[in-house]
């Protein structure tokens, strides 16, 4: 059967065109692509989750590109390249909102059915009633994904075709995470328990000089206490649990483990599989408002450091700050699992990015808080924004501006990566390269004027 992905890239390529075409700011043109491109990915999985309800077996690759063509053409209907940007903006909201929604009452379902892993009262260091409940799935967990890896491995054609990465480097640390928690809570018996400390004890150079080792949560546990140690594994079980527990309700959820980029510390992977156009995680902490950061020596100020490259700013410059958000623990005051997009890493060298950044709202026609869902907005207003400020002009009552990653590609078993688009007025670090340096310019345009 032959591909049809040449006519595909040329209807996309053409509506892209039209884009560019526009009088409008190279910043302007950039915000209008990325909406566009997310606009298109959100149709388009729309429109293949419908066609599962609709229909039984796999969808097969002439159906994925046919239903490309309906989006594109869905867009071109609606002008999507000529709707003023705060249109766009908009209609994304409107797309992303039952997503976030869906997202939220699996999240609340999760809480429900193991009480104490949202309970911030409970005692770590006893064990809970529910025990027996995370020991079961864990361990369910750990036997699936010993008998993948033991399969070898399971990469498809397709991915092999689209250069899509193999699931075993995932699988593999998270194997290697539920070992470690399953050893730390005695529910491994001591065959596996000599060969983890056997693995994890032994030295690169084999050398008896003795050097911290990250374990497959990118955690240093040598570097901290025992009762710190057991919170950590305590959260981390909380974690790993809540993330089975989703990815049967959505098909997919987010884990945060060690990256495979080596030295890059954690990095945020999918367990199971999400669509392209699949809101994946959250961007968590504070939102700064466009009008408190007109001041340059205030903003300065504040945001000088950030070493992890965790300060975020949205296209209408509300910036989200990050750098203050936790990695583990997930409680009654941090209790979306999904908020550790600020976590997620730039790809490296010849690694294209799987992610996309988007804009979210948390608005009032939601109604987060009738549904007992506001618990799950990953973010708090540093300053509450001006009444006379650029709210003003929001069709919406937005409760809470917050940010995303959105996947540009199916993913399935694999770390997720987006383009940092580090701003081209700062010296880059040596590990970052730009993706895209057309792209990078147009987005910070305003800024080299």
């Amino acid at each position: 059967m032959t591909s049809r992905v040449g006519g595909v890239l040329r209807t996309m390529r053409n509506a892209v065109q039209t884009i560019f075409n526009r009088k409008e700011s190279p910043r302007d043109m950039q915000e209008r692509q990325d909406l566009y491109m997310s606009i298109l990915s959100a149709k388009h999985r729309s429109m293949r989750l419908q066609r599962r309800i609709g229909s039984e077996g796999a969808e097969t690759r002439e159906q994925v590109e046919r239903l490309v063509d309906e989006a594109v053409a869905q867009l071109e209907e609606s002008d999507a390249a000529t709707t003023p940007i705060v249109g766009l903006r908009f209609e994304m909201q409107n797309i992303l909102a039952p997503e976030i929604l869906r997202a939220f009452e699996v999240f609340r379902s999760v809480d429900e059915s193991i009480p104490t892993a949202a309970d911030a009262s409970e005692d770590i260091r006893s064990h809970s009633k529910d025990d027996e409940k995370f020991q079961s799935i864990l361990m369910s967990e750990y036997e699936q994904v010993q008998a993948q890896l033991s399969s070898g491995d399971p990469a498809t054609k397709d991915q092999i075709t689209l250069n899509k990465p193999s699931p075993i480097p995932y699988l593999e640390m998270k194997s290697g995470a539920l070992r470690t928690v399953l050893l730390s809570r005695g529910w491994l018996d001591i065959d596996d328990q000599q060969e983890s400390i056997s693995t994890d004890s032994s030295s690169t150079d084999g050398e008896r000089n003795h050097v911290p080792i990250a374990d497959n949560f990118g955690y240093y546990a040598e570097n901290a206490d025992d009762e710190i140690n057991a919170a950590i594994r305590h959260y981390q079980m909380i974690n790993l649990a809540k993330t089975a527990l989703i990815r049967e309700q959505l098909g997919f959820s987010v884990l945060s483990l060690k990256s495979t980029i080596p030295e890059a510390g954690r990095g945020i992977f999918v367990d199971g599989t999400a669509l392209a156009g699949s809101l994946l995680a959250f961007f968590p902490g504070q939102i700064w408002p466009k009008e408190y950061l007109s001041n340059a020596a205030f903003s300065t100020a504040l945001f000088k450091d950030d070493n992890n490259y965790q300060l975020s700013i949205r296209y209408d410059d509300i910036l989200i700050d990050s750098r203050k958000a936790p990695y583990t623990v997930l409680n009654d005051a941090n209790c979306n699992p999904w908020a550790v997009a600020h976590i997620a890493n730039h790809p490296p060298k010849d690694v294209s990015a799987n992610c996309r950044t988007v804009m979210v709202n948390f608005t009032e026609k939601m109604k987060l808080d009738k549904a007992g869902l506001e618990r799950y907005i990953p973010n708090t207003y540093a300053r509450e924004p001006m009444v006379t400020g650029p709210r003003a002009l929001d069709r919406d009552l937005i409760r809470m501006h917050g940010f995303g990653i959105m996947a540009v590609r199916d993913v399935s078993s694999e770390e997720l990566f987006y383009d940092y688009r580090l701003s081209p007025g700062n010296a880059y670090p040596k590990w970052y390269h730009p993706c895209d340096e057309e792209g990078l310019k147009r987005r910070w345009w305003e800024e080299e004027q």
